[in-house]
């Protein structure tokens, strides 16, 4: 399971549940990138029974842009280079005949890096869209809904998410 989207979307998604849309002025010059045909970090599912189903359930499909890539290869401590962008498309799924399907997005979650434009949060822009609509952004405070939960993986510039080979 990738740690990075577990915490960008704890937050995100609990807004979610509560049916709230905020706007972000902290968050509103990032956009939603087309971030499918970037690298496919990981994919994980988050059933009814995990104790983060009500934060963060759904189907995740995590991608890294180009720019971020090869940083995300070498893993380490080495700073993301400005430009990187996480992307987190998440979804709804059904089981069926024990074959877990996609269904309707319940949510787009990205982080992006610029180390000057977002120094008080470790170098990393973030917002969550309900729905992925670009007209629903949910992040107003990030530090507080989303950096907090960074703030231990320092070490690894404040993401969770490690190359699968």
């Amino acid at each position: 399971m990738s740690r990075t989207h577990f915490s960008l979307l704890a937050a995100a998604l609990a807004l979610l549940s509560l049916g709230t849309v905020f706007a972000s002025p902290a968050g509103n010059d990032i956009t939603i990138p087309a971030y499918q045909h970037w690298y496919l970090v990981n994919s994980m599912i988050v059933t009814k029974d995990s104790p983060m189903s009500d934060a963060i359930g759904g189907l995740h499909h995590i991608f890294i842009n180009s720019a971020g890539f090869p940083r995300l290869k070498v893993g380490g401590s080495t700073p993301y280079p400005d430009g990187t962008i996480f992307a987190d498309d998440v979804r709804e799924f059904s089981l069926a005949d024990g074959s877990f399907s996609q269904g309707s997005r319940k949510a787009i979650a990205v982080m992006v890096k610029d180390a000057k434009k977002y120094e008080s949060t470790g170098g990393w822009g973030f917002q969550v869209w309900a729905g992925g609509d670009p007209k629903k952004p949910l992040v107003t405070d990030p530090v507080k809904m989303c950096f907090e939960c960074h703030t231990p993986q320092k070490n690894s510039d404040y993401t969770f998410s490690t190359y699968l080979h």
